[in-house]
């Protein structure tokens, strides 16, 4: 060994001198890092020193608030999935049957609050209870929801995917009672009834027919899928009547309250005095 060991360590501003006698290992070790746990080190990166100053994020990360319950995805019970579905035994339902479960669906999620809507046709196949070879192919939900569209029950909003909502035309004046139990959904789908539960030999199950030719079928006393005249709104430029172009509700201080009951719509009847679903069916 060397009599006189010199030798010099610098980090930063410290400097760590050794002394003229010869020192040991674990000595000159310990010396070095009593030196450096004692450096006023400010960076951020240095393994086993704290940063002087906590620093915060330059941008926010995270929000607080309430969040809109149209941007959160519904909650779906536990094993909601095709596969699953697709596994269980075949479900023997009719067309009746899915058209009324279809129906008692839409209007339970008519506020959007029991599953994401408008709905897509997946999940109107696992909600009805559709099982095995009912759920393999879509031709058995696709024949009652295209009856349904025919008589304005159902409406398809968009398609690829496919949504469906309930039709207006059939809440405009309220809707049927439904269960709302989780263990008897279907114990009120008794009082659903359709004109047509059978999809038509000839053209597509959900068109209309064209007014000459559905006055040629009820002169015979022929069934039909929807009888129903296309909405033809009236055009301003044509008609000469600005009125046409006002969309907007008459301001009350113009109107007397008294009129409003006037102008509440009626819920049609027919030629018995009962009530109908359409205005169309009204005597």
């Amino acid at each position: 060994k060397p009599e006189r060991l010199a030798s010099e360590v610098e980090f930063g501003a410290v400097a760590v001198m050794a002394v003229n006698r010869p020192l040991s290992r674990r000595t000159t070790l310990l010396a070095c890092l009593v030196a450096l746990a004692a450096m006023p080190l400010s960076f951020v990166g240095y393994a086993g020193v704290r940063p002087t100053q906590v620093r915060t994020n330059s941008v926010a990360r995270q929000a607080r608030g309430p969040v809109p319950s149209d941007t959160v995805e519904k909650k779906k019970p536990r094993g909601y999935k095709k596969q699953l579905f697709k596994r269980m035994p075949n479900s023997n339902l009719s067309i009746e049957a899915i058209m009324k479960r279809i129906t008692t669906i839409l209007i339970k999620n008519m506020e959007e609050d029991f599953r994401d809507a408008p709905m897509k046709t997946v999940d109107l196949m696992k909600d009805v209870g559709l099982t095995g070879n009912q759920m393999k192919s879509k031709r058995f939900i696709i024949e009652a929801l295209q009856l349904l569209q025919a008589q304005k029950v159902v409406h398809k909003v968009k398609q690829n995917p496919a949504r469906w909502e309930i039709h207006e035309e059939y809440r405009k004046y309220g809707v049927p009672p439904i269960s709302r139990s989780k263990r008897s959904p279907w114990s009120l789908t008794h009082l659903l009834q359709f004109k047509r539960t059978k999809a038509p030999k000839f053209g597509p199950a959900h068109g209309l027919y064209r007014p000459k030719d559905r006055d040629f079928l009820k002169s015979r006393d022929l069934p039909l899928q929807a009888i129903y005249d296309p909405i033809v709104k009236p055009d301003p430029y044509s008609s000469g009547d600005l009125a046409d172009l006002d969309v907007n509700p008459p301001r009350a201080r113009e109107v007397d309250p008294v009129l409003y009951q006037d102008m509440l719509p009626e819920a049609p009847k027919d030629k018995d005095g009962k009530f109908v679903t359409f205005d169309q069916e009204a005597g």
